[in-house]
């Protein structure tokens, strides 16, 4: 088995594999879509219920504890400790009972349950950095709603004072059927708990026990709790316009919408009333002078604590109490569910990827040490030296004895070489170059051959072959003829021809030098400038303007089949811009602000008036606006560009190629860093925020030129 076919299936493996975990990854991030909604209405919810304790506190002087701070997968929330999950009691019932409810139980030494939840610390397995995900996204698992968990560690106690016993664990394992506590049964649990004392009193009584012969200084408590009261009940308000709002984008019943607009509507005559207590109570106080005055004053607050039945809560919160009650017991619910519940598989999976990773990174490794990059320098190797005997004028290496010609007309970007027939190829191998003679010569890189009933070919790449038309030139524009030789002879390629683009013999020549740098281009596309993770050293073609990046005038439209630089360069000795058959990185952002960078392959590079450019918009890529009729600008015709989105801003032009690591150019995919160290990640700073430049289309090209030089249809 040849070292290509040994590597074609190399590669078939490793996208095998990535296309395992990618099931896996996808179906974790289906069973979270699912969990999306309930999580949602659950943290959307725990807010509203926040209220209602507050409420509860202003109208009899006690209420159990904020729920603790919850999101979608804790987005935007601080990491938490154990111990700050503890101590529920007298807390409003959050997210970490969930997390109770489907977690596992601690034991002791002996292996007996002890009733305390044992809960994983989060941990971040990898970041994608692919376009698929849009960028940098961490990876993290368990997703806690309330925050990362910061170590792991056990709650004492959860168990048993939570939504899934100890016992109702026990009955679901052997019936099947689970039986689990409610939301509300547990928080109206914890609520009967709670303990009265002299000073768990509203403000309203505090004020009742005053009078026209009080000391004014009695009522500052009164008039500092006003202000408060009417401050928290605003913000109260807020709260559940902000959680009805939510709630209407994920079709809430109508009858709970409803209940938390009349409640907010409720809060805000409340705050009202307190606003005037607060106000009447300035100095100089006069309002507590006068008896029909401070009876007045005590009847608003009584109603701004209770604004139905004293004592109670208002009949508006009642009734949301009762409307949210319902949505939050059925969203706990579809979460819970035993065994299928939305949060129950989340966690479960999450658990599996947990271990899983471990095993999977520990293959991409030593897989990737073991055959992949042994196997990716074995096959490419041979591209690299072929490049450097030319570079160096000595002979092509490939193995051709005795005379071989062509014997048919090849055209240019042909993908075959049929020659002589009696030649033997046996030694012939992918990354060979045939020197091509003729009166239109060139070089053609050797791919592999083909043996048929009298015919014996050269599957190469395509083919570069002058396309000069003019009538004193040698040969046929874009055509090599029957009879031209076909062998390993060296040819002289100067710095200067590199430099230009073109060869010196005149433009009938300017395959060879064209050929030359567009197999630089490759190497240093697969391998980056310089070598990267696979060992290899492309060789260096010498380049014009090296190691500057050139401004691009926007937009850069998707299939733009020219570009316009922002300047003219400065004069120089080092040649044009670009060359044609060059690849080139094109890096910017689109319109959201996401950056690229993809590859362009030049065919030409002119040096144009605004007006000469605009002449051809009609069937090319317009000139921008901004090129004044009799402004130079420089303009490069493409071959191809392989971008997926338009960039707007930021564009430039450059050679700066990093390469790729064998796993991101085995599986086609920007594997995360932790799979693929080998593969660079390239950041830019935007508005001072360090963004990741997407590097799928410039994979999307390198992987295409390998393919195509191992035979793999693409």
């Amino acid at each position: 088995m040849s070292a290509v076919t040994r590597l074609s299936a190399e590669l078939d493996g490793w996208q095998a594999a990535w296309k395992q975990l990618e099931a896996f990854l996808d179906r974790m991030d289906g069973v979270a879509d699912q969990d999306a909604p309930n999580v949602q209405t659950v943290c959307a919810l725990l807010p509203v219920f926040n209220v209602i304790e507050r409420a509860r506190r202003r109208a009899v002087g006690i209420a159990l504890a904020p729920a603790l701070a919850a999101s979608p997968r804790g987005e935007g929330l601080p990491s938490v400790s154990v111990g700050s999950l503890a101590g529920t009691e007298s807390r409003l019932p959050g997210v970490e009972e969930l997390e109770f409810a489907v977690g596992t139980i601690g034991a002791d030494g002996d292996g007996k349950l002890t009733g305390a939840a044992s809960l994983a610390g989060t941990v971040t397995l990898f970041a994608f950095r692919d376009e698929k995900h849009g960028g940098e996204v961490a990876v993290r698992v368990p997703t806690y709603d309330f925050g990362p968990l910061a170590a792991s560690g056990t709650v004492d106690d959860a168990i048993d004072a939570g939504l899934f016993t100890t016992d109702q664990r026990k009955d679901a394992a052997e019936s099947g059927v689970a039986e689990l506590g409610t939301w509300t049964g547990l928080r109206g649990t914890r609520r009967a708990e709670l303990k009265t004392t002299s000073e768990t009193v509203s403000l309203s009584s505090v004020l009742d026990g005053l009078s026209v012969s009080s000391a004014s200084s009695a009522f500052d408590p009164v008039a500092s709790g006003a202000t408060a009261r009417q401050a928290e009940c605003l913000s109260d308000r807020n709260a559940l316009l902000q959680a009805k709002a939510t709630l209407e984008e994920q079709g809430a019943a109508p009858e709970l919408t409803d209940a938390l607009q009349r409640a907010a509507d409720s809060l805000q005559a409340s705050a009202t009333d307190y606003g005037a207590v607060a106000t009447a109570l300035q100095p100089p106080r006069t309002v507590i002078a006068s008896v029909t005055g401070l009876a007045s004053l005590k009847t608003t607050l009584r109603r701004a604590d209770s604004p139905g039945i004293p004592g109670q809560l208002s009949n508006e919160l009642t009734t949301l109490d009762i409307e949210a009650g319902k949505g939050m017991d059925e969203a706990v619910a579809a979460r819970l569910a035993y065994p299928d519940g939305s949060l129950r598989m989340l966690r479960t999976l999450e658990w599996s990827l947990r271990f899983h990773w471990v095993f999977r990174q520990r293959w991409f490794d030593a897989r990737n040490r073991a055959a992949l990059t042994p196997m990716l320098k074995q096959v490419l190797k041979p591209f690299c030296d072929s490049l450097t005997r030319v570079l160096a004028g000595q002979s092509t290496g490939i193995p051709l004895v005795g005379p071989v010609v062509l014997v048919k007309d090849a055209l240019t970007q042909a993908t075959t070489l049929s020659v002589t027939p009696t030649v033997d190829l046996g030694q012939v191998q992918p990354g060979h170059v045939a020197h091509v003679g003729g009166d239109r010569p060139t070089l053609a890189l050797v791919l592999g051959w083909d043996v048929k009933p009298g015919e014996k070919r050269l599957r190469i790449a395509p083919l570069n072959v002058s396309v000069a038309t003019d009538a004193k030139l040698p040969g046929v524009a874009g055509m090599v003829r029957s009879g031209s030789s076909v062998d390993g002879s060296a040819v002289s390629v100067s710095t200067q021809e590199l430099l230009d683009g073109h060869s010196a013999a005149g433009p009938q020549a300017d395959g060879v030098v064209q050929e030359v740098i567009a197999l630089g281009g490759k190497l240093n596309l697969i391998l980056g400038q310089g070598g990267g993770a696979l060992g290899l050293v492309p060789p260096a073609v010498a380049t014009p303007y090296a190691g500057q990046t050139f401004k691009l005038l926007p937009p850069v439209e998707v299939g733009a089949t020219r570009l316009f630089l922002d300047g003219i360069p400065p004069a120089s000795t080092s040649g044009q811009v670009a060359r044609p058959g060059e690849l080139l990185l094109v890096r910017g952002a689109d319109d959201e602000g996401t950056w690229w960078q993809g590859v362009a392959t030049v065919d030409t590079v002119d040096v144009r008036t605004g007006a000469a450019a605009r002449a051809d918009d009609e069937v090319t890529t317009p000139t921008p606006l901004c090129c004044e009729d009799d402004e130079e600008v420089v303009v490069i015709t493409l071959r191809d560009l392989q971008l997926p989105k338009s960039l707007v801003r930021g564009v430039t032009l450059r050679r700066d190629f990093k390469g790729f690591g064998g796993p991101s150019l085995a599986t086609g995919v920007m594997l995360p860093i932790e799979l693929d160290p080998g593969t660079a990640n390239i950041t830019e700073q935007d508005g001072g925020v360090t963004k990741t430049v997407l590097r799928d289309p410039e994979l999307r090209a390198a992987t295409t030129v390998l393919k195509s030089w191992l035979g793999v249809p693409t």
